[in-house]
């Protein structure tokens, strides 16, 4: 039974002492509060302290912890998650996992040596770092195609955050030269942040072996209910986040699209519609496949490398995961009804057209970019984008990860 004191002392942490109803008060309370309490909170040098903005046990987080798993250290591993009711079940023993938000968070968060994020989570949920923190971001994106940064948010608090956490970064994990410019042209452009040009752990995955990759489309397509017996291909359609709630980018005709993918590859098909995690909840995207055969929701899918190894095409419009499933050389596709509409807004690092993917503004585009595709001048595409923007990845990105982690707590037990 928690004592009066203790309860006010975790209300004030959580930032809720005043329930919401002075909202900006509980914010500077809760802020406060956790730089005193932080004060009488020893660090643990053998902590980590994993988070991404999905909240699940995916992107670069998953994979690092699969590494140092793997590799059987000493390490106490704490995972914070939105709900740990909805995502226990994917995680593997030795991870420990918090809720966000909570008072048990912050206290796992003030005592982690390390921090491993891929966003600005932990500045957003205004925990202070302390000297002897060591925060690695590993971002989330890959080598474009939209803008981040001063340039690209209209948002004033998001660009606040953004400054003063790049500020607390110690080391940036890129995969690229391209990618290592991105950051030192936006935020991370002060002495203090490190790049680590090791690769991005969660592509490690997509140079896994044959063998390995069936297993993973058979999990994929048990998870999804997709009948494994019919042995047919799989399509990703993935677009991004809209910061306006509009359905018509998203309006692709899957019975042309699945008769022009029978027609150019052969074989059955089945089409994976994963729409962004902003709208889990909206009925504007689902408005566009819920009458369509040949069409599996796939946006509830935690792991989106997984989908990456069991698909055979992929298919978005900005979205940056479409620069790592081209390591992977499978076909390509740009589907962009808005592309000058989001070009003079957010914006691209680059033209669409000095990439390697066919580009299609409507659906009849769409359909005959399928039928026409020219795999061998894909290819060669391919490596010339990947060369162009100094590509490092090789499938060690994880381990190279951990090397860097072992160092920081080999120096700190020295």
């Amino acid at each position: 039974m928690l004592s009066l004191k203790e309860k006010i002392i975790r209300a004030l942490v959580e930032g809720n002492f005043c329930k919401k109803v002075l909202g900006k008060i509980d914010k500077e309370l809760g802020s406060f509060t956790r730089m005193l309490v932080s004060k009488n909170i020893k660090i643990q040098h053998n902590k980590i302290l994993f988070i991404n903005y999905q909240g699940d046990y995916a992107c670069n987080q998953k994979y690092i912890c699969e590494e140092i798993l793997k590799q059987n250290l000493p390490w106490d591993i704490v995972f914070a998650v939105k709900d740990i009711n909805k995502v226990k079940y994917n995680f593997p023993k030795g991870i420990r996992l918090v809720k966000r938000h909570s008072y048990e968070f912050y206290k796992e968060a003030l005592s982690a040596h390390v921090w491993i994020d891929n966003a600005h989570n932990l500045l957003h949920e205004n925990v202070p770092k302390r000297k002897e923190q060591y925060l690695f971001n590993t971002w989330h994106g890959s080598m474009g195609l939209k803008r981040i940064g001063r340039c690209s948010e209209k948002d004033v608090e998001w660009v606040k955050r953004a400054r003063k956490y790049h500020d607390n970064t110690n080391y940036c994990v890129s995969n690229s030269e391209f990618e290592t410019n991105v950051y030192r042209e936006t935020y991370w452009n002060n002495k203090m942040t490190e790049i680590l040009l090791y690769g991005h752990p969660r592509n490690d995955i997509l140079f896994i072996d044959d063998d390995k990759k069936l297993k993973i489309k058979s999990k994929v397509c048990k998870k999804l209910n997709v009948n494994v017996n019919v042995n047919a291909k799989l399509a990703l359609y993935a677009p991004t986040f809209r910061e306006l709630y509009k359905s018509d980018c998203f309006s692709v005709n899957y019975g042309c699209l699945y008769d022009a993918l029978r027609k150019r590859f052969g074989g059955e098909w089945i089409i994976l519609a994963r729409h962004h995690f902003h709208l889990k909840s909206s009925s504007l995207a689902y408005d566009t496949i819920k009458n369509s055969e040949h069409v599996v929701r796939a946006t509830d899918y935690d792991d989106m490398q997984e989908l990456m190894v069991a698909a055979d095409i992929g298919i978005t419009d900005y979205s940056s995961w479409i620069c790592d499933f081209v390591l992977t050389k499978k076909p390509g596709f740009i589907f962009a009804t808005d592309l000058k509409e989001y070009n003079n807004g957010r914006g691209l690092y680059y033209p669409l057209e000095t990439a390697p993917w066919p580009i299609a503004e409507s659906n009849d585009a769409l359909i005959e970019n399928i039928l026409s595709f020219d795999n061998e001048k894909y290819q060669k595409d391919a490596e010339q984008f990947l060369y162009d923007r100094g590509c490092c990845e090789d499938g060690q990105a994880s381990r190279r990860v951990v090397e860097k982690i072992k160092e920081i707590m080999e120096n700190t037990a020295s």
